[in-house]
């Protein structure tokens, strides 16, 4: 009998595992991109980018597009705009492309774009200088 019920609990905590893993926020597997491409971002493009992305260092402090939450962009400011330089560079910054996998372009995209809109700059201006 303590047999049977050990099983039972064993059973009903699997089960209610189950159950919870359905109940996962829909915004959990954003976070965690997030968090990776916030991870990469420090590693590989906050040298010149600074970590809070006003691109205010000595190594890219007089580009224009080292600033990346004024809004300012080289192309659209849209997430395949963002990939494409990520991609490809363009001077002075170099590509990625070989350097970091397909996922960890799209996690460090994700997370100047999600930079960009928290401090206001999202997509105010292309190269044009058009708003």
């Amino acid at each position: 009998m303590p047999g049977r019920c050990l099983l039972a609990a064993a059973i009903l905590v699997a089960a209610c595992a189950a159950c919870r893993t359905d109940s996962l926020p829909v915004g959990d597997s954003k976070n965690r991109e997030l968090v990776a491409g916030r991870r990469i971002f420090v590693e590989k493009c906050a040298s010149c980018h600074n970590r809070n992305g006003d691109g205010r260092t000595i190594t890219a402090g007089r580009f224009p597009y080292a600033n990346l939450i004024d809004g300012k962009w080289r192309g659209d400011g849209s997430s395949d705009s963002i990939e494409q330089q990520v991609r490809r560079g363009h001077d002075p910054m170099p590509k990625f492309e070989g350097k970091l996998t397909d996922e960890e372009i799209r996690e460090v995209v994700a997370y100047v774009v999600e930079l960009s809109k928290s401090a206001g700059g999202g997509r105010r201006e292309a190269e044009g200088g058009k708003k």
